[in-house]
């Protein structure tokens, strides 16, 4: 290897996102998941999707990236609570500012977006009216999680519609921000479509599928990378664990589901 291709590899090493959870970044063939990709977290009730996109924005707080989480369901004092849960000290880094959580009613981005939940607005509208509503002035997250989509179709009364163009929008918005994001959708236990209408999983550069399924008389959890643009994964189902301390995925064992 001469010294030009020798730099190109340590270039594309370093433009990954590692999340540091024990056995994820392994599913890579460069260690992690490519800076700036816009990723859905699939899964059915009770699969450890927020579990996951927590234990990244922590392990990542500590390394010293900005973080920021928003829900659309769940109090800021409730994820806390769950982040302590699992030992992590999360208070620490939301006072230092490292991480922000927000709690914000997918109601108000809709009617902010559309001026009404059934109305129209132009295709430019939502870079000048969601980003002073989500991100603070002067705070520039490596990291975004939105828990979850789901909540924002919910809210919806012309899914259609209102949806594909806020959607299509929302994914722009964060190309633009540069911050690798990650956005939870909630699916059937077994799904074939990973996502509430089809239109995410195409705008959305990656797809990380978690399970929970039947294995005689107990559950056995496992995640599979189902796409991820810009980057070589292994294409298969592995164990996955949710331990006091998190998550913990095992690459080297395969777990056999019937979809």
């Amino acid at each position: 290897m001469n010294e030009a291709e020798y730099a190109n590899v340590n270039e594309k090493k370093e433009d990954v996102l590692k999340t540091g959870i024990s056995g994820f970044d392994e599913l890579f063939a460069d260690g992690g998941i490519p800076n700036g990709n816009s990723v859905l977290v699939a899964g059915g009730p009770g699969t450890g999707k927020s579990i996951l996109c927590r234990q990244i924005c922590y392990n990542l707080v500590l390394k010293g990236k900005k973080c920021m989480y928003v829900s659309f369901e769940e109090s800021k004092e409730r994820i806390e609570k769950s982040m302590r849960s699992f030992g992590w000290d999360v208070r620490r880094y939301v006072d230092d500012g490292s991480l922000l959580i927000q709690k914000i009613n997918p109601l108000d981005i809709l009617r902010m977006k559309f001026g009404s939940i059934g109305g129209s607005g132009s295709a430019t509208e939502i870079s000048y009216k969601i980003k002073p509503l989500i991100i603070p002035k002067d705070f520039n997250p490596e990291i975004i999680v939105v828990d979850s989509l789901s909540a924002v179709i919910a809210a919806s009364t012309t899914k259609e519609k209102n949806y594909r163009v806020y959607l299509q929008q929302l994914f722009g918005f964060f190309e633009e921000t540069g911050a690798t994001s990650f956005l939870i959708t909630e699916t059937e236990p077994l799904p074939t479509r990973y996502s509430d209408t089809g239109i995410e999983e195409f705008l959305a550069d990656g797809i990380v599928v978690l399970y929970n399924v039947q294995k005689n008389e107990a559950r056995e959890n496992a995640i599979e990378i189902l796409k991820m643009r810009y980057s070589k994964h292994d294409k298969k189902i592995v164990a996955m664990e949710i331990t006091e301390n998190g998550i913990m995925v095992y690459p080297d064992k395969h777990v056999l589901i019937n979809l």
